[in-house]
C-alpha cells in the first residue's frame, strides 16, 4: 500500500471510532431515559434499531464518505444485524469457556473490525490497482489528450 492509501485507510479508521463513540453515546443515553419511561426490553428494541439508523447514516456520511444508494443501506443494515449475531454467538462462547460475564463487553474487538472491514468492502470495494500512466508529457512534445491525465491515489 502506498502513503496516501495508508493515509486514507487511517483517516477512516479515525472516523468510524468516533461515529461509534458517537453512536455510543446517543444510544446509551436513549436508553436510559426510555427505559424509564418504558419496559426496558422493549426501550432497548427501539434504541437498537435507532442505533442503526444512526450507524448507518454515519457510515456513509461521515465514516466512508459516500452517497449510500438504497441498496447500500439495505445491506449496511443487514451486514449490522449479522455482526451483532456474530457478537452473540462470541459473546455465549466466551460465557461458555468461563470468561466472567463482566469481560463479555469485550466483544466489541470482534464485532467492531468486522463492522469496520464489512462496511469498507461494502462502500469501498477494492479498486483496480492497475498503475496510474506517467504524468510526463509524451517524448513527441505533442500535448496528451484532455483526461488523460494520470490520477494520485
Amino acid at each position: 500500500m502506498s502513503v496516501a492509501t495508508d493515509r486514507r485507510l487511517a483517516g477512516t479508521a479515525l472516523r468510524f471510532l468516533i461515529a461509534g463513540g458517537l453512536n455510543t453515546l446517543v444510544t446509551g443515553a436513549l436508553l436510559s431515559v426510555l427505559a424509564t419511561l418504558i419496559h426496558p426490553f422493549l426501550a432497548y428494541t427501539i434504541v437498537f434499531a435507532a442505533g442503526i439508523v444512526l450507524s448507518t447514516y454515519l457510515a456513509g456520511a461521515f465514516v466512508f464518505r459516500v452517497k449510500m444508494s438504497r441498496k447500500h443501506v439495505i445491506a449496511y443494515v443487514l451486514l449490522y444485524v449479522a455482526v451483532y449475531l456474530v457478537g452473540l454467538g462470541a459473546v455465549a462462547l466466551a460465557v461458555r469457556m468461563g470468561l466472567d460475564e463482566a469481560y463479555t463487553g469485550l466483544v466489541v474487538l470482534v464485532t467492531a473490525p468486522l463492522t469496520f472491514l464489512g462496511g469498507r468492502l461494502l462502500l469501498h470495494p477494492p479498486a483496480d490497482e492497475t498503475p496510474a500512466a506517467p504524468a510526463t508529457p509524451p517524448a513527441d512534445g505533442t500535448t496528451a489528450p484532455p483526461g488523460s491525465e494520470s490520477r494520485t491515489r
